[in-house]
């Protein structure tokens, strides 16, 4: 039986009430810890979020130059460039997406990618509420 790496889905950003002292509050901007994905081609983030009107954009970064020292600690911070998405509305080439509405939830698909670490980044821009985000990953 062959083995195919692949994590399972774990949360990157967590909403207040599953960790109040590490929350994903929609009144600023928030930016995920970096997954490393070397060795796994597709990757999922699952965003979710409630609130009093949050508005914002949320866009997801690679880096390949990022790198962490044997502990976990951070190496090298890394250069981060943001990935671009099709728009399934409008066919059309982005690099955010916007998040509005009191409540919504969002998915972003990357089917193939040869970078070494990702992060999600929301972006706000007005209102608060709660952001969940979730990463799942495996080789296609």
């Amino acid at each position: 039986m062959s083995h195919r790496p692949q994590f399972d889905p774990y949360v990157v950003i967590p909403n207040a009430s599953a960790n109040p002292a590490n929350t994903g509050s929609m009144a600023a901007d928030i930016i995920s810890a970096p997954t490393i994905i070397q060795k796994l081609s597709m990757v999922n983030y699952q965003a979710v979020w409630s609130g009093t009107s949050p508005v914002g954009t949320a866009s997801v970064q690679v880096s390949n130059d990022y790198s962490l020292n044997p502990d976990g600690s951070v190496r090298n911070a890394g250069n981060w460039s943001t990935l671009p998405f099709l728009d399934g509305s409008t066919g059309l080439v982005v690099s955010s997406v916007p998040v509005t509405g009191n409540s919504g939830n969002g998915v972003f698909d990357i089917d193939t990618i040869g970078g070494y670490a990702l992060r999600f980044v929301y972006t706000a821009i007005s209102g608060t509420g709660t952001l969940q985000v979730t990463i799942s990953a495996k080789v296609s």
